[in-house]
């Protein structure tokens, strides 16, 4: 099991020279706006390579500054993430470096040292929300667990731009149809490998023990070369490709007798939907330390003001077994944290 031991930050969000020290569970506290959830963020940028918040690398790095620096240590380990704008002392150079105890390393060579599961309220939307959540929800877990997973995203999500922009051009009549064998292939070829990891990945999460019965129905849109030559026509004139992992989608199911096979998003209460985010996020957990043979780091975001007593003890279970990371901006939660949560420690912002 890797800990993280403590972060720094230089030029990060709000912060303009901060460091975080950690214990096994560790609870950060203090009103809305003080760096809690850029706490969490740094601990992700350090794990995955990615924020999960900001839309642009720069959003990361304070205001006016050239650079924006994230360093962590980790079982002894130093891990740092250098962010720029593009531009270093008047040259260009690549807005994201990464370093191993002072080695530079390729993000995907950095990426995996350990492993990190965020719970943040915007995941409650992950049932009712839309498919593009949900897929995002999948490829962040597989690509984190498996490099080849990531690397083939990469390829289809480029082949599918590349084969949008063609589809566009023989629609139009400025090219003839047989520019669009090449990225089909490409397409094919990704698209069923990252369908095959996804199905897998359907498969574990249909074994994930939990005390409220759920399943989970796989929406696939299913890629091949028979499905391609189907759709061409279609998709020439539509304008963009119309199969493939980009259309995936999945529902959560009730799986007791009552509401079998029902879609929690439909026929689910305000409760339900949340226990069923709860099942996905065991399931991500489970999955990551699986894969991985190490346990992940769980950051807890302001997640138990969104939670029932039900779903809060189902959490305090959770923080037992991994290195847990908890913000809140609550009092009461604060003082309910520190009377469940054995060996909490406390930093206030």
């Amino acid at each position: 099991m890797k800990i993280i031991e403590s972060i720094l930050f230089q030029d990060f969000r709000i912060f303009s020279q901060k460091k975080f020290s950690f214990s096994e569970r560790t609870l950060l506290s203090g009103k809305n706006g003080v760096g809690k959830t850029s706490i969490i963020e740094g601990i992700n940028l350090l794990s995955h390579g990615d924020s999960f918040r900001a839309s642009v690398i720069e959003e990361m790095i304070s205001f006016d500054k050239e650079l924006g620096r994230v360093g962590g240590k980790v079982s002894g380990d130093i891990l740092e993430v250098t962010l720029t704008r593009g531009i270093l002392q008047g040259k260009r150079t690549l807005k994201r470096h990464f370093s191993l105890n002072g080695a530079k390393k390729r993000k995907k060579n950095f990426v995996g040292q350990f492993f990190s599961v965020v719970f943040r309220p915007e995941d409650m939307r992950l049932i009712e929300g839309s498919r593009g959540r949900r897929r995002s929800f999948i490829d962040s877990i597989l690509s984190t667990t498996d490099p080849s997973y990531a690397q083939s995203l990469h390829m289809y999500d480029q082949a599918l731009k590349r084969i949008n922009k063609f589809l566009e051009f023989v629609r139009e009549g400025t090219q003839p149809r047989s520019v669009l064998k090449y990225w089909e292939m490409m397409l094919v070829k990704h698209g069923i490998y990252l369908q095959e990891k996804r199905q897998l990945f359907f498969s574990f999460l249909r074994t994930v023990d939990f005390p409220f019965d759920f399943n989970v129905k796989y929406v696939i849109s299913e890629i091949n070369q028979e499905e391609v030559d189907s759709h061409r026509d279609r998709a020439i004139a539509a304008g963009h490709f119309l199969k493939g992992p980009h259309k995936d989608d999945f529902q959560v199911l009730f799986a007791s007798d009552k509401l079998k096979n029902r879609d929690v998003s439909a026929f689910g209460s305000r409760g339900q939907q949340r226990l069923g985010v709860l099942w996905l996020k065991l399931g991500e957990l489970q999955f990551v330390e699986k894969a991985q043979d190490q346990k992940p780091l769980f950051l807890l975001d302001d997640i138990f003001s969104e939670l029932d007593e039900e779903a809060q003890n189902m959490v305090l279970e959770l923080v037992g077994k991994y290195q847990t990371i908890i913000t809140t901006a609550n009092e009461e939660t604060e003082e309910f944290l520190k009377k469940k949560v054995k060996g909490l420690a406390v930093i206030s912002l």
